[in-house]
């Protein structure tokens, strides 16, 4: 190329350009390089992001199981005993299950069927006066045998 032809701009551009290839290789730092594709900067924002996240959800999930636990730590644990109670005059099914039930375990119904069930009683709630039932009772104290 003459510098007469530079001068007086009578070359063709986009000649120039293909001849020297130049084009092809520019990419300017940060900005999209193909279709589709991000940068290496984006790249790495993403897996930072990505990491962070996950990290973020590890300290959640470890936060909600340590409170979960310290929770379940501080109810007392009840143990289940068994004695033996002689019936007197006016107890029923019912004003047993009111002195020796814990609420929190078991309802009223649920400990009158298990009562009937340790002690066999086949018909209806009927206890005498002078019979001996075998009742559950529950404490926070272990009992060793």
């Amino acid at each position: 190329m003459r510098y007469s032809d530079r001068k007086n701009n009578t070359y063709n551009s986009k000649f120039f350009y293909k001849a020297l290839d130049v084009r092809k290789f520019h990419v300017p730092s940060g900005s999209i390089t193909k279709k589709g594709n991000q940068s290496r900067r984006g790249v790495c924002r993403s897996k930072v992001l990505g990491l962070m996240t996950l990290c973020f959800l590890a300290v959640c999930f470890l936060t909600v199981g340590v409170l979960h636990s310290s929770a379940d730590s501080e109810k007392e644990h009840k143990f289940k005993y068994y004695t033996s109670v002689v019936i007197e005059e006016g107890d029923t099914l019912w004003s047993i299950a009111d002195q020796y039930m814990d609420r929190e375990i078991q309802g009223k119904a649920a400990y009158i069927d298990e009562v009937k069930s340790i002690n066999h009683i086949r018909d209806g709630n009927r206890i005498i006066a002078g019979q001996m039932l075998i009742v559950p009772y529950y404490s926070t104290e272990y009992i060793a045998d």
